[in-house]
């Protein structure tokens, strides 16, 4: 089921789907790296910014962090893109959480 964003967050072409547990995959095609990374900022800052209203008054907010990979010439594989963009998750995470970090 594909993830439902405003749409000043992600353009008509790209893709957004849940790849398992609280693991979402974004594709932006044909995109070089500076603009992949606006966009990968702007779907984080939206999320973060989102505010969810409880009933005891309270509210829920959100931090995202992102792992950005680009597919390179020499290494066209789905699989590969996911393992760097793992990679690159990973690292947000461990500096700090709710970042975007490049591979």
């Amino acid at each position: 089921m594909p993830l439902k964003v405003n749409q000043n967050t992600l353009r008509d072409v790209d893709l957004c789907g849940r790849i398992g547990g609280e693991e979402f995959a974004v594709l932006l095609p044909h995109t070089p790296l500076d603009e992949a990374l606006e966009v990968a900022e702007r779907l984080r800052a939206a999320l973060a910014a989102r505010k969810v209203p409880l009933p005891d008054g309270n509210t829920l907010s959100f931090t995202v962090s992102v792992g950005l990979a680009m597919v390179t010439a020499e290494d066209k594989n789905l699989d590969k893109l996911m393992q760097k963009a793992d990679l690159a998750l990973y690292q947000a995470k461990e500096q700090g959480r709710n970042r975007v970090v490049v591979y």
